[in-house]
């Protein structure tokens, strides 16, 4: 459902952007035309991910597929956000990992949008149901020694929530610890 919502919001947004109003401007040297204009600066301002999520977006809203697949997605979408609503009814927040791996190098995964799209994996049903959100470091890991995320979900609207018990997590672990987490993380 995310890999179909996103990339056709993105699509829909970025449609917009057109180089006129605001943002990057490029070949606007008064020789170009407004479209030639505007294909300079999607051309030079958008990345191949975001190309990529642009494409998947306008080909999921298209006629034919909209229902089939924008339609389905936000269906259940409804059904992530119903689920969490239940959830909140019992718990003040949900507590989970913010991705299933550390951090990555620069660069390590761009040839494999599949597992770019994996690390988004823990985060993707908060967004989804439009909840608040926030990580917090909450130790290191041993292969690595790069910091793990700890992600606190409130209900949407519920950012006072969210940061109230994030503080007092974060003062948890600084009073265990005796410093901040990321004093002992490496220098990347």
């Amino acid at each position: 459902a995310y890999y179909l919502i996103a990339p056709s919001e993105c699509s829909s947004n970025l449609a917009r952007f057109d180089a006129m109003r605001y943002g990057l401007r490029v070949g606007d040297d008064g020789t170009k035309s407004a479209e030639d204009v505007t294909a300079l600066t999607r051309e030079a301002g958008f990345g191949p991910e975001v190309k990529r999520r642009i494409i998947l977006g306008t080909y999921a809203l298209s006629s034919g597929y909209y229902d089939a697949y924008y339609g389905s997605a936000q269906k259940v979408r409804t059904l992530i956000s119903q689920d969490f609503d239940k959830a909140f009814e019992q718990v003040d927040v949900i507590v989970s990992p913010t991705t299933p791996t550390t951090a990555f190098a620069i660069g390590e995964r761009a040839d494999d949008p599949m597992a770019m799209y994996l690390a988004d994996l823990c985060t993707i049903p908060t967004n989804l149901a439009g909840n608040s959100a926030m990580s917090l470091p909450c130790g290191l890991a041993p292969e690595d020694g790069l910091p793990v995320g700890l992600q606190i979900i409130a209900p949407a609207m519920k950012d006072d929530r969210l940061y109230k018990v994030g503080a007092a997590v974060e003062a948890a672990f600084v009073a265990r610890w005796g410093h901040p987490l990321l004093e002992e993380a490496p220098s990347l």
